[in-house]
């Protein structure tokens, strides 16, 4: 199940309007009916700005089910702290734009 944030609310409607929903409140409600949970940080997907950590943090210790996050992660070292934490990373704009290397980013 897709979850877009944006600032710090679920966002919908391709991220042009935001509930009063916070990602985690979602996340709870819906664990039981869903295998994995996509979040999308919407203030940094694009941006190149990293993911907040404290944020991912968060949202991992609501569910248990499979985590994959985007929005913003720039490098191998943030690839690294998530996949640590259990999480799974979506990587655009940093391999798109050079910055990391999709054959050395392999986890």
């Amino acid at each position: 199940f897709a979850v877009d944030s944006k600032s710090g609310k679920v966002a919908i409607k391709g991220w042009r309007e935001v509930t009063r929903i916070s990602p985690a409140g979602m996340m709870q409600t819906l664990e039981s009916y869903c295998g994995a949970f996509l979040y999308t940080h919407v203030d940094t997907e694009g941006l190149m700005k990293g993911i907040p950590l404290e944020v991912v943090r968060a949202l991992r210790a609501v569910t248990s089910r499979q985590l994959i996050v985007a929005g913003g992660i720039t490098s191998q070292e943030e690839v690294n702290q998530l996949d640590e934490l259990g999480i799974d990373a979506v990587v655009g704009m940093a391999i798109y734009s050079g910055r990391m290397n999709l054959e050395s980013s392999r986890a």
